[in-house]
């Protein structure tokens, strides 16, 4: 096998970096690390300015069909999938580390877990690992990597992104080995998204790191610790790294030779490089990337939802709102329509109905979203005294679709006699203004993680873990509890469609769209969307080029 690491990492740079994570402030929904703007980034910037090649010849000069060629803003920083669990890292190890199993709408997918079983008081997981699994250095894969992985998240000084799995709010899961492949997790109180919390773990081996959970800056995050479908080949620090498959894989033979995560982090330069045939995989920065390509020759566009929900909120501490008219002013006014088709186009978005993601696990298609009723909004402003005020709206600079939404929304209360002041904050200073009890505010817009079981992120973007300033009643509280605590899923849904209701009732917040993640592969690429969740791809033993 063929292992080389190419480029000089300062172990002091390394150590400052490890938990920054990657990603791309550009992409929607992703929490995002700075990007890399290496010499090879301008020169590519510069070559886009000079091309001229026709959209319609995409993908004619494919680059090997042995080889799948992802662009990204910059490479990671380690090879430790417990250090790299923001977007663009999680995307550039998904090959190389697998997960236990992953929990999705229909079904629970197995990979390194042969299965986990819950106990009838729903504290206990039992979790047994297939047999005769490889890490790529060829020791076996047992509970003690499970151990050890779960030991090093209790160290919270790692900054491992999965510290959910060993914490219950404040308190520890307890864990121990049965035999060497089955460990038994305990939680100290029910929760039923804890199944799908801790399929989501990816393993790390103990005998590299020498059983030492000090691992953040531990040499073994820079060799081949994965257990996925593809191995490491090269990894040249800033520019590439190079992945080929592993041949002592426990489940279905990769059909691709190598995957490559290439640097090229100016977006007309990733649109050059796929037209030239240098890559086959492109992110669709905008609708009109989207909508270019989607004829191209040689082209496929692919839509999958991101699994995140782009919302407007009102500030329960600023008095404006203390007639709760005002809010329904607000809700009545606005044309989702409009605003979704306006700032998200016809690829990049679609209209949301509930608190819940199209991605979640309970989401409820049937739930009737607010209309515009522009006669009256006006009768209720007035009634309320809104009309003839101004307002001010925040939204994060950093995020896409918002300056945009922000606009629309300032444009269509004005036929209400509303006059929107919008005030645009970078992420750094956004939640510090929006998730707090300052009252010198009306409105924000803001996004968040929906995908999965609702009790990951959503339980708490209203029960105040995050912010505050949602006016969330206690009935809906107690309906997230109640979720939170029923194991039996049908139960769950009933639970969980009051409670999606029930939030438009209470006009909580007001859902505008579900974005979607949309790439552009190379029509010769198969298996792109066998499983429709991001980043992509869960699997990539379904890939094949035809």
């Amino acid at each position: 096998m063929k292992k080389k690491l190419i480029g000089m990492m300062l172990c002091a740079a390394m150590a400052a970096s490890l938990l920054a994570g990657c990603g791309s402030s550009g992409s929607s929904g992703s929490d995002t690390a700075g990007q890399t703007e290496d010499s090879a980034g301008q020169e590519d910037k510069e070559d886009a300015q000079e091309q001229t090649k026709d959209t319609d010849d995409a993908g004619d000069e494919e680059s090997g069909s042995d080889s799948l060629v992802i662009p990204v803003s910059a490479t990671v920083t380690n090879l430790n999938p417990l250090l790299e669990s923001m977007a663009e890292g999680a995307m550039q190890l998904s090959p190389y580390a697998d997960e236990l199993y992953y929990v999705d709408q229909e079904e629970t997918r197995y990979y390194l877990a042969e299965s986990c079983e819950v106990s009838e008081d729903g504290l206990t997981y039992t979790l047994k690992l297939k047999d005769n699994l490889k890490w790529h250095d060829g020791e076996a894969i047992t509970a003690d990597d499970v151990i050890f992985t779960a030991d090093c998240n209790v160290n919270t000084d790692n900054g491992a992104g999965y510290t959910n799995t060993v914490f219950i709010g404040e308190e520890q899961v307890k864990y121990e080995k049965v035999d060497d492949l089955t460990v038994n997790f305990t939680i100290p109180q029910p929760s039923a998204s804890y199944m799908a919390v801790l399929g989501h773990l990816q393993l790390i081996p103990a005998h590299a790191f020498d059983g030492n959970t000090d691992i953040a800056s531990a040499e073994a995050n820079l060799t081949d610790i994965g257990s996925g479908p593809y191995q490491l080949s090269e990894f040249r620090d800033g520019e590439a790294l190079v992945l080929e498959k592993f041949e002592d894989y426990y489940g279905d033979a990769p059909q691709i030779d190598s995957v490559v995560f290439q640097v090229i982090s100016d977006p007309s330069a990733q649109e050059v490089a796929f037209k030239n045939g240098e890559i086959n995989f492109l992110p669709a920065a905008s609708d009109a990337t989207a909508e270019e390509f989607k004829s191209a020759k040689g082209a496929e566009l692919h839509q999958l939802g991101e699994g995140r929900v782009k919302y407007l909120a009102w500030n329960k501490f600023c008095d404006t709102w203390k007639d709760k008219d005002a809010v329904k002013a607000v809700f009545a006014a606005l044309n989702q329509e409009e605003i979704v088709a306006g700032a998200y186009g016809a690829s990049m978005g679609i209209l949301a109905n509930t608190i819940f993601s199209n991605q979640n696990l309970f989401y409820d298609d049937s739930i009737k979203g607010y209309e515009q009723d522009v006669d009256a909004a006006k009768e209720l402003a007035e009634k309320s005294g809104l009309a003839g005020k101004t307002i001010k709206l925040h939204y994060n600079t950093d995020r896409t679709y918002m300056e945009e939404t922000a606009l629309m929304i300032q444009q269509q209360l004005k036929e209400i006699d509303v006059n929107v002041e919008l005030e645009g904050i970078d992420a750094n200073g956004f939640f510090d203004v929006v998730f707090t009890d300052q009252a010198d505010y009306e409105l924000y817009l803001n996004e968040y993680a929906a995908i999965g079981d609702p009790d990951s992120v959503v339980a708490g973007m209203y029960d105040g873990t995050w912010g505050i300033n949602v006016d969330t009643s206690q009935e809906i509280l107690d309906l997230f509890q109640k979720g939170r605590e029923t194991t039996d899923m049908d139960e769950r849904g009933v639970i969980y469609t009051e409670l999606q209701q029930k939030a438009v009732d209470e006009y909580l917040v007001y859902p505008i769209a579900y974005p979607n993640y949309c790439f552009v592969t190379s029509d010769s690429l198969q298996g792109a969307e066998h499983y429709t969740t991001t980043p992509v791809f869960e699997d990539y033993t379904k890939l094949s080029f035809k």
